[in-house]
């Protein structure tokens, strides 16, 4: 079992197939690469709330670039997690538009052009299981 994720470096498996390699959290900071998934290749970094809820129950949670709100609860005795995620309309309709490296200022353009020309409801809610294996 990790003591805790702060530090960790993780393989993390979502449902649908998504898999982030590696996928590390710092204080502050969630790092993560996509390498498999609805839009592989994907890097990101994140600026993470943190949270200790319990012993062996840790919380991250982030605002992306895209307007996505992302929360995961970390159940460290099991290596499972949790993840809610509030997707907007348009990337929930395409979501290749999400790869690429939001350290890229031309990534990051594209995204701000996008939210701003395209609908941001409905959102596509995700709520689902994955685990974790430490690398």
């Amino acid at each position: 079992m990790v003591a805790s994720i702060l530090g960790a470096r993780l393989r993390l498996h979502l449902a649908d197939g998504w898999v982030f390699e590696p996928f590390t959290v710092k204080p502050g900071i969630a790092e993560y690469t996509l390498t498999a998934g609805p839009h592989v290749g994907r890097h990101a970094v994140q600026h993470t709330y943190y949270q200790r809820v319990a012993p062996g129950i840790e919380s991250t949670a982030w605002y992306e670039e895209s307007g996505a709100l992302v929360h995961l609860t970390w159940y460290l005795e099991t290596g499972t997690v949790h993840r809610f995620a509030a997707l907007p309309g348009w990337l929930a309709e395409d979501m290749t538009l999400y790869r690429g490296d939001n350290q890229d200022p031309a990534f990051l353009e594209n995204i701000r052009m996008l939210r701003s020309q395209r609908q941001d409801w409905p959102r596509r809610i995700l709520s689902d299981d994955g685990y974790f294996l430490v690398l």
